[in-house]
């Protein structure tokens, strides 16, 4: 195994403890203290940062910078260097004095920063090398704003590939990937080996071939901090990431632990078995064979270990009296089987938590398929559903039954909240009968006509009675409330049964399309007035009951005339009709639904993007969707296939502003959700219980809370106007 090699290390993996970074590049204090190809690489990056002022652009860009890469050839100009000054062996050496790494000069001149580059769709990194001289001290953020802005896209390219990339363990001692031996055969373990920032590294070292290794921490931190921002990286402990991969990542946090446990058992042991030989501790030494002896070195066999022989080896090894040892060869193993042992136990709480996650995202899908099932039994058949919850509940595999019965109170609370349900159980009798109570009175109807010819359906009779008490005891808002735009279901098996005639009702507006009341009623009250006033003024009463006759009569000619038109006024409006690309973009809507939005998934916010999100995911799943598109779409360009499924997707979300006053940096302005879960009262409710979990953790961060607060009030209160 090859030695190990410092990498202008500034940062502690496991404290992370960051030593301040230099903000100030200070120009030289003795530059003849500095070698003659030292001074002239100075030389070289006056004149080019002399340069760039003169052009006076305001955007820096990095390509403008000296690069690493162009140093041979530069110096090979120089006449008054010899050529061993034009040496690689002499480059290597002056760049590590204007690094600041040198014995006698260790105070930087040179800021280091990588920016990245695509060339025949490859990356390729260049190392910039920034030293203004026109100042006693030049502030470098700028510089690095510039370079990481410049290759912030091409970041997110390499984090996109790294994520396609699975981690693939060795069969046998999977752990050896962390260990190392110097040319004496000592041995050396690095807990952090596995990581990104250790793997981005070793990308970064290559690069700088053959003149490395040199500082660049900056930009790890700043790659880092992007993967975390995108949800590419997941923390360990500080200095420890990995990337998730896509689709599930949760066999990854069994892999790392995996290749830290056997490379800490690989490690300590040998050691810890020869300090405790020598120093006769006769019961640790026994200990430590026989949870040895346990211990297996395959892989497959490490995934599915005991997790109480953790528990016994982590007590173990804290157990060990390293505080009597005090020399440089104790010292380290006692470092890295503790900063191991850190890493172990973070990643075995993460894998408990997984686990528990795990159930509890199969479960909550189970309850969503069984509202679904609920849903559309009762909107198809207008009958009561009935679930054998005992046979619901095997796909879970679940072994305790304390377990299954916590499964199965969660399953009928939570069907029993949302819908009309029943609950009926006895020794080896568990039935939920359900409905949407939408169609309460249709299943009712519907019911009572199959009573008539099949007694199964009596039995329900009555359950549906208790249903509608459970439904109006609860005040349910929703009974036979259905949906507008819900088409009538008709049952053949129904029409053959005679319904009792109801006796028809006239109602006014029925009645307003035959005769105008109002009119009728003025007109005959008008002339009877004036017929009445006539017949007094004259003398003569005899008028009167003729009068009353013409005015009834002008009553009922008058009202007829001034009816309604009970025929439909014709719509002047255009009428939208629906073009064929409406109906292209909604044949890609449909396709791309079941990617973007899949009936399965590990997480329920797996289901939750923004523009950004949304944009990768589509390009991630471009070419699986192409497949099943029309063939004039297989050939179109993906680019412009990848714009025409955002836009389908679009059409069937919902997307929730987060209002600006809230907007949090490394959060997501927006939240696009499928229009159809967003429907669902459980897929809201769901929702804004894992907003509930996150919140638990910024109690004490105000902005966080108020952004996380107000997504749980708009599912929860104010989600009818998304739905418009």
């Amino acid at each position: 195994m090859e030695p190990f090699s410092d990498f202008g290390e500034t940062e502690s993996p496991l404290t992370g403890s960051v030593s301040e970074p230099s903000y100030f590049i200070s120009l030289p204090k003795n530059i003849a203290s500095y070698s003659l190809t030292s001074q002239a690489i100075l030389e070289e990056l006056r004149v080019r940062h002399r340069r760039l002022e003169m052009h006076g652009s305001a955007e820096i860009t990095p390509t403008l910078f000296l690069t690493l890469d162009s140093i041979p050839e530069l110096l090979s100009k120089q006449v008054q260097l010899t050529e061993a000054h034009k040496t690689n062996v002499a480059i290597k050496e002056a760049l590590r004095e204007l690094a600041g790494l040198t014995e006698y000069n260790k105070d930087p001149v040179v800021y280091f920063y990588p920016f990245i580059l695509l060339v025949d769709q490859k990356l390729i990194f260049r190392l910039s090398m920034i030293s203004p001289q026109s100042k006693e001290k030049t502030d470098v953020v700028p510089f690095r704003r510039s370079c990481f802005k410049y290759s912030i896209d091409l970041v997110d390219l390499l984090l996109k590939n790294r994520s396609n990339r699975d981690l693939n363990l060795e069969e046998e001692n999977p752990g050896s990937i962390l260990l190392r031996s110097d040319s004496k055969n000592m041995v050396y373990f690095f807990p952090t080996k596995l990581s990104f920032e250790s793997e981005l590294e070793s990308i970064l070292r290559s690069s700088m071939e053959p003149f490395g290794p040199l500082p660049v921490k900056d930009f790890i931190v700043d790659v880092v901090t992007r993967g975390k921002e995108t949800a590419r990286l997941v923390e360990i402990v500080p200095g420890y990431h990995f990337v998730l991969p896509n689709g599930s990542h949760h066999p990854e946090y069994a892999k790392h632990f995996v290749v830290q446990l056997d490379g800490l058992r690989s490690y300590a042991f040998p050691y810890l078995k020869r300090y405790a030989n020598q120093n006769k501790y006769v019961g640790f030494l026994e200990k430590l064979t026989e949870i040895e002896s346990k211990l297996p070195i395959k892989s497959n066999d490490l995934l599915n270990l005991n997790p109480s022989l953790l528990q016994d080896l982590t007590a173990l090894l804290g157990e060990f009296p390293f505080d009597q040892f005090t020399s440089e060869e104790s010292i380290r193993v006692k470092n890295g089987i503790q900063e191991s042992l850190i890493i172990l136990n973070k990643l075995s709480r993460f894998l408990s938590e997984q686990k528990k996650e795990d159930a509890e995202d199969e479960l909550f899908s189970l309850i969503q398929n069984l509202s679904t099932k609920i849903e559309d039994n009762t909107k198809n058949t207008l009958t009561l559903t009935k679930l054998n919850l005992n046979a619901e509940l095997k796909p879970l595999n679940l072994n305790s039954e304390p377990e299954k019965k916590r499964a199965m109170e969660r399953i009928v609370k939570t069907l029993s909240d949302t819908y009309g349900c029943l609950e009926m159980k006895e020794e080896n009798f568990h039935v939920l009968f359900a409905l949407d109570q939408k169609y309460l009175s249709k299943v009712e109807e519907n019911t009572f006509k199959l009573a008539k010819s099949n007694h199964e359906y009596r039995n329900e009779l009555p359950i549906l009675d208790q249903i509608r008490n459970i439904l109006k005891n609860r005040s349910d808002v929703s009974i036979d409330k259905e949906e507008p735009n819900t088409s009538k279901i008709i049952d053949e098996n129904v029409d053959n049964f005679s319904v009792i005639p109801k006796e028809p009702r006239v109602s006014f507006s029925s009645l307003q399309e035959k005769f105008h009341i109002p009119i009728g009623v003025f007109s005959f009250l008008t002339i009877a007035s004036v017929v009445t006033v006539v017949s007094l003024l004259i003398g003569s009463l005899e008028f009167i009951v003729s009068g009353f006759l013409v005015s009834f009569f002008m009553g009922l000619i008058l009202g007829y005339l001034y009816r309604k038109d009970g025929k439909p006024k014709q719509n002047f409006e255009k009428q939208k009709q629906e073009t064929p690309k409406e109906n292209r973009s909604l044949n890609i809507a449909k396709v791309a639904e079941s990617f973007i939005y899949p009936k399965k998934f590990n997480s329920i916010a797996e289901k939750v993007y923004d523009y950004k999100r949304l944009r990768n995911h589509i390009e991630d799943c471009v070419e699986d969707i192409k497949f099943q598109l029309s063939p004039a779409d297989k050939n179109k360009d993906s680019n412009k296939i990848v714009a025409e499924i955002e836009h389908a997707i679009l059409q069937i979300s919902v997307v929730m502003k987060i209002p600006e006053a809230i907007q949090l940096k490394n959060r997501s302005k927006e939240l696009i959700l499928s229009k159809s879960d967003f429907r669902t009262i459980l897929f809201r409710t769901q929702l804004a219980e894992y907003y509930r979990k996150e919140a638990s953790l910024y109690k004490s961060d105000r902005d966080q809370m108020d952004y996380i607060q107000f997504i749980i009030r708009e599912l929860e209160f104010g989600y009818n106007k998304y739905l418009k």
